[in-house]
């Protein structure tokens, strides 16, 4: 399987889900599966700008000397991210409605971890 397909998947699994993608740290997404588009909500935008938020958490971690960080989660009103570092240069992170399975999403890209980064 490749990543399109793994973030179908994973997309499958989680109630809720809008789209899960494999990103740069630069903004710049490699793969993406859009499962629903949320109202009002331009999706390849908002994974750009969380990047480069999910970038200063990382950076501030380990300035912080906190070690690495392993997840992040973003929750608003529309929408919740949760992001996990793949390689210093890659991360995965899935959207979802605020009411979506949460726990899912964060066990299902756990699980998937090893077999993005396989991939890269």
């Amino acid at each position: 399987m490749g990543f399109k397909e793994d973030l179908e998947q994973i997309c499958g699994k989680v109630d809720g889900s809008f789209a899960a993608s494999v990103m740069g740290f630069d903004g710049i997404p490699i793969e993406t599966h859009e499962a629903r588009a949320p109202s009002g909500i331009e999706l390849q935008t908002l994974l750009v700008e969380y990047s480069g938020i999910v970038s200063q958490v990382r950076q501030a971690a380990e300035a912080l000397q906190m070690g690495k960080a392993s997840e992040v989660s973003i929750r608003t009103e529309k929408l919740v991210a949760v992001a996990r570092p793949l390689t210093p240069d890659y991360f995965v992170v899935l959207a979802l409605a605020p009411e979506g399975n949460i726990g899912r999403a964060r066990y299902e890209l756990r699980v998937a971890t090893p077999k993005l980064v396989a991939q890269l």
